[in-house]
């Protein structure tokens, strides 16, 4: 990339959230729910299912430009080389969602332009910085040296480990149920202090409403294509309302208290909430199960090897404190950082 050297994780805060979604460790990795988020995420959720890390093309030369600002370009092997520096989940997630790995490649780009802004003005030469700097390197060799001394051995798991693991974890293993949600989306921000099952429409909001209602009510009213021209959430509006699937813990309070008088197919009246009103449709719906053996032994396998390797990487350390035991002079210590005056 012109203007740097290297090519660094990006710096853009959100893009961790965007990476990220498939980075769950615990056994059932990729049969249970994340942490419940808005009903309007900009993503939907994937169905339960295990995805290869993305391997860049080769048919693509490296010289190929996949993005620019101004003079600033982002050649695909400046990519390669950042994705390399990424988790097999975090690349797996990027695999499943092309329009994440478009905000990657952007948030690289912008990265590189501060990068490039901070050494023009010689903020790279900053002596915080470059301790910073320093313990940031510290603690990468660290721990990548403890990664790579800490892995499975090969061949683990074995078929007999596997089905061990199963059997041990059959009933974590369950997942409730599920829903296929679309929504179309009337932003209604509820002002502080309000609460939400009370709140009135706003006048611009009510008259948006009453559009929609109107719209839906119609003999066959498509829903997708009035969300595409109505809804004010972009991401799902693109894809016709379509959120995803949702399990029941990852739904909001308010959807998951209309979905059991809903059918398939069904939209609800606008639903309140902070940001403002739902009209939701239930495109499928899926019952609770226990997945097989064979749906999850891929996560499975993952989830027993990262195990394995917590277990190496402890057992490392213990040997390495037991032959260089740690003693802190605690009175030394408390003189380096008073403590806090009292007022």
């Amino acid at each position: 990339m012109t203007g740097s050297q290297t090519v660094m994780k990006p710096i853009v805060t959100s893009l961790s959230c965007v990476i990220l979604l498939g980075a769950n460790a615990a056994i059932s990795q990729e049969t249970s729910p994340a942490p419940p988020p808005r009903l309007n995420p900009g993503t939907p959720t994937p169905a339960p299912r295990a995805a290869p890390a993305p391997k860049p093309s080769t048919e693509l030369d490296d010289s190929e430009v996949l993005g620019k600002a101004g003079d600033l370009e982002l050649k695909a092997g400046d990519l390669r080389k950042s994705l390399k520096t990424l988790s097999e989940a975090e690349r797996a997630a990027l695999r499943r969602e092309p329009a994440s790995l478009n905000q990657y490649v952007r948030a690289l780009i912008i990265q590189q332009a501060v990068l490039r802004e901070a050494a023009a003005s010689g903020w790279d030469k900053n002596p915080v910085v470059e301790e910073r700097m320093r313990l940031m390197r510290d603690g990468i060799v660290a721990s990548t040296y403890l990664e790579s001394i800490a892995q499975a051995p090969e061949g683990y798991p074995t078929e007999a480990d596997l089905k061990a693991a199963y059997d041990a974890n059959r009933t974590a293993l369950a997942l409730p149920k599920s829903w296929r949600l679309a929504q179309i989306f009337v932003t209604d921000p509820v002002p502080e202090g309000i609460d939400p099952a009370t709140a009135e429409a706003s006048a611009n909001a009510a008259t948006k409403l009453a559009r929609v209602r109107q719209a839906l009510a119609q003999p066959g009213a498509d829903f997708a294509e009035l969300a595409v021209k109505e809804s004010d959430e972009p991401a799902s509006a693109a894809r016709g309302g379509e959120i995803g699937w949702l399990y029941e813990p990852q739904i909001h309070p308010a959807v998951r208290a209309a979905l059991p008088s809903m059918q398939l197919n069904q939209v609800s009246e606008p639903l309140r909430m902070p940001d403002g009103w739902h009209f939701v449709r239930v495109l499928d719906i899926r019952e609770a199960y226990t997945p097989t053996l064979d749906q999850i032994r891929d996560s499975l396998a993952q989830r027993l090897r990262a195990e394995r390797a917590r277990l190496e990487t402890q057992a490392f350390i213990g040997r390495l404190l037991q032959q260089n035991p740690v003693a802190i002079n605690e009175m030394a210590l408390s003189k380096l950082i008073p403590a806090t005056p009292t007022p």
